[in-house]
This record gives structure tokens, C-alpha cells and sequence, in this order.
């Protein structure tokens, strides 16, 4: 349902990385493989981060005209439309494939 409405309006950001984020520290090209590796995790601050998340509700913020403009169409065009929803899903796409062995850890440690 909004998931080919989502591919059509959001189809680049799959494809193309952004030219803000390829200039930051924290972007994946910076981030070795070994300092992501689960050998290489700091599992104190793996461990405060996942507390953290279960313990109270945090926001994430993301400054972007288009993704505001693209998201607040949907929800006018689209019934039931939850762009928090729809966010969610998009950032937690990316950090599968981005960084599939830290989405792994998080995951077991929340089980726990």
C-alpha cells in the first residue's frame, strides 16, 4: 500500500547518498568495518544505549525540507498515514543495511 508510494517518493535516497552526509564524521564511509565489528563494540556503551532506548522515549530529529515536505503530503493524502511510522521504518531500513551486525547485537540485547 504506502510502502510503492513510499519507493516512488523516496526511491533516490536508496540510490543516492547525500552530499551533507558524505562530508561528517559519522558517515559510513568514515566508520571502519572494524570499529563496527562485533569484536571491535564497546559493549559498555552498547549496553547504556540499549538501556537507554527501553527506559524512556527518545526522539530523533532529522532536519530535511524534502523529507517534511514528501511526509506531510502523505499524511494529507493517505488516511491513517503515520509519518512516525513511516520513519521508523525508512531509518531502520538504512541501518540494516548500513550496519547489519550492530542492528543484530541491539536487537539480542533488548531481549534480554
Amino acid at each position: 500500500m504506502t510502502g510503492d508510494l513510499m519507493d516512488r517518493v523516496f526511491g533516490d535516497i536508496k540510490t543516492k547518498k547525500s552530499e551533507a552526509l558524505s562530508d561528517k564524521t559519522l558517515s559510513k564511509q568514515t566508520l571502519s568495518d572494524e570499529a563496527l565489528s562485533l569484536k571491535a563494540l564497546d559493549l559498555k556503551l552498547l549496553d547504556e544505549a540499549i538501556k537507554a532506548a527501553n527506559g524512556k522515549r527518545r526522539m530523533i530529529g532529522v532536519w530535511s525540507p524534502t523529507i517534511a515536505a514528501a511526509m506531510w503530503y502523505l499524511k494529507g493524502t493517505i488516511p491513517r498515514f503515520s509519518i512516525s511510522e513511516v520513519a521508523s521504518h525508512w531509518i531502520e531500513e538504512g541501518l540494516e543495511r548500513d550496519y547489519p551486525e550492530l542492528v543484530q547485537k541491539i536487537r539480542d540485547g533488548m531481549r534480554k
